[in-house]
């Protein structure tokens, strides 16, 4: 990807794994959590953001483990608990008492995972289209045709095509050179390992076995998170259709809710100029 404004990539040990992360910028921290999906990766999740957030302070988008360019062990479980306890070892080794926090999709449950579970750590939320809070919520996820693709998914650079063009409302915007760089962060190795855990993880455990639903759930703690909180969705969503985020409205007087016109599931990449002035307007204004 090419950056405007200095964005560098680095490597640093959160906990015993070590983590990827893209950053630009100084001042108040924002990190930036991308959602799932195979070949997932800060950097793809907002490549169309960190430079614009960057100005305003310093913007930070971590591979979480299993994802990008972070580690992959082979000998542990991949449930959303994992992330958010490498997103917490995370912002402790960059030294961060407060941050304001972004996520999309699967990482916007990890980061409102970690304002619940580090109150005092987080300054600001904001959160894109996720299908994942509502189900936490206690909300019914339907069968999706962005989560048909992700299901059908089989390591090939055409299913990861078909994949992407459902996340964006204009996937003609996903070029060949993105594409291809993706694909090559899809091949390495434990990906598909990875991807089968969370989907086993979400789709089951979180659902039938008690101690991983009651570690999942975001019913009586969401609604009580006294910081900022802003929700973005897009219209044409269709992995995490409207109907879920005008459900959670009601769940969550707390939050603010804004709807764009002309995207998908990803708002950050359909529209990411005004999705630029409204982050920096809710993190910095």
């Amino acid at each position: 990807m090419t950056w405007r404004n200095g964005t560098v990539s680095r490597f640093i040990m959160a906990g015993r794994y070590r983590t990827h992360y893209i950053e630009c910028g100084k001042g108040q921290s924002v990190i930036l959590v991308h959602g799932g999906g195979p070949g997932a990766s800060g950097e793809f999740g907002w490549y169309k953001n960190i430079d614009a957030i960057g100005q305003h302070g310093r913007a930070i988008a971590v591979d979480l483990i299993g994802f990008g360019l972070t580690d992959k062990p082979a000998n542990i479980e991949y449930s959303y608990q994992t992330l958010v306890r490498h997103l917490a070892d995370f912002i402790d080794a960059l030294c961060l008492d407060r941050v304001h926090l972004a996520g999309n999709s699967m990482g916007a449950y990890v980061v409102a995972k970690y304002a619940v579970d580090y109150p005092d750590r987080v300054s600001k939320l904001l959160l894109v289209g996720s299908g994942t809070i509502a189900t936490a919520m206690g909300l019914e996820m339907p069968v999706t045709p962005g989560l048909q693709r992700l299901v059908q998914y089989d390591g090939t650079r055409e299913s990861l095509r078909a994949f992407l063009e459902q996340l964006m409302r204009h996937p003609e915007q996903i070029t060949e050179e993105q594409l291809e760089k993706r694909y090559r962060h899809a091949q390495l190795p434990s990906v598909m390992d990875v991807q089968r855990s969370l989907l086993n993880y979400f789709r089951h455990k979180c659902r039938e076995d008690p101690n991983h639903a009651q570690l999942f759930d975001l019913r009586h703690r969401l609604p009580r998170l006294t910081i900022p909180m802003l929700f973005v969705w897009g219209r044409y969503d269709i992995f995490a259709p409207l109907e879920l985020a005008e459900k959670l409205q009601q769940l969550l007087p707390n939050a603010e809710f804004v709807f764009f016109e002309d995207s998908g599931h990803v708002v950050q990449h359909d529209e990411p100029e005004r999705f630029n002035e409204l982050a920096i307007r809710f993190f910095f204004g």
